[in-house]
C-alpha cells in the first residue's frame, strides 16, 4: 500500500481474489479509484474545534452602557438626590450627565429617580429643622459654598415671595437645602416645600440632562470609539 496524503483521491492496484500465489496477479490486478476515509472521531474533533470559539469580550463602551442602564444606576441617582437635598454639597447633575452621555434613553428615568430621592431628603431636612430649629443652622452654613448671608437671603426671599422663592435659587447659585431649612424655620408648610423643591430640581437639571442626551446621541461614534477618554474628559470638565 502506498502512503497517501489525507483528503486526496488516488488510484491503487488491488489484487483479485485467490491470486496470493499467482505470479500474474501483480500484472493483471484490477485498478480502481479509492477514496480516503476520514475517521468519524477525527471529523468530530475538527467540528468541535470550529464550534468552540472564545466569546467576544464586551467593549468598554458596552460595559458602561450596561452599568448606567441598570437598576443599580437608578438607586445611585435616588441616593445622590436624597443626600444632596440633605447635606451633600456635590450635585447629582454629575451622575445625570454621565447617564445621558452613555445611555441617552435612560436620562429621564434617572432624573425621576433623583427627584424622588430629593423629595425624601427634603422631607428629612424639613423635619430635622422642626426638631432642632436654629441649632441646625450652624451645620448648614458650615457646608462648602454656603454662608450665613445665604441663609439670611433665603429667609428674606421666602418672607417676601413665599415658596415660589425656591425658583430663585438656581439663578443665584443657592443650594435648595438652604431654602428647605429656611422654609421650615419660617413656618412654611411642607405641602408647599415639596412641590417647589421638585420645581427647583427640574429647573436646574432638566436642560442639562437634555443637552447631555443630545450630545450622547450625536457623539455616539466618538464615545463608542474612545469611551475611556470621553469619561476622563467628562470627569475633568
Amino acid at each position: 500500500h502506498l502512503p497517501c496524503p489525507p483528503g486526496h483521491r488516488i488510484e491503487c492496484t488491488i489484487a483479485g481474489p485467490g491470486d496470493d500465489h499467482d505470479a500474474r496477479a501483480g500484472a493483471d490486478g484490477q485498478r480502481a479509484a479509492v477514496d480516503l476515509v476520514v475517521l468519524p472521531h477525527a471529523r468530530e474533533d475538527d467540528a468541535g474545534a470550529q464550534a468552540v470559539k472564545p466569546p467576544a469580550q464586551a467593549s468598554a463602551y458596552d460595559s458602561w452602557v450596561r452599568r448606567l442602564s441598570s437598576r443599580a444606576a437608578l438607586w445611585v441617582g435616588a441616593g445622590w438626590g436624597l443626600a444632596e437635598a440633605l447635606l451633600l454639597f456635590i450635585v447629582p447633575d454629575i451622575w445625570l450627565g454621565l447617564v445621558a452621555l452613555y445611555a441617552p434613553r435612560r436620562m429621564l428615568i434617572t432624573l425621576l429617580a433623583i427627584l424622588l430621592g430629593a423629595v425624601v431628603g427634603a422631607t428629612a431636612l424639613y423635619l430635622a429643622t422642626l426638631a432642632l430649629g436654629d441649632g441646625l443652622s450652624g451645620v448648614i452654613v458650615a457646608l462648602p459654598g454656603i454662608s450665613d448671608a445665604d441663609l439670611l437671603q433665603a429667609r428674606a426671599e421666602l418672607a417676601d415671595q413665599g415658596a415660589i422663592a425656591f425658583l430663585n435659587g438656581v439663578l443665584q447659585g443657592l443650594p435648595v437645602k438652604v431654602y428647605i431649612h429656611a422654609a421650615a424655620l419660617d413656618g412654611i408648610d411642607l405641602a408647599q416645600v415639596i412641590p417647589f423643591t421638585l420645581l427647583n430640581r427640574i429647573e436646574r437639571m432638566l436642560l442639562f440632562g437634555l443637552f447631555m442626551a443630545v450630545l450622547g446621541w450625536l457623539g455616539r461614534p466618538v464615545v463608542r470609539r474612545w469611551p475611556r477618554g470621553c469619561l476622563a474628559l467628562y470627569g475633568i470638565s
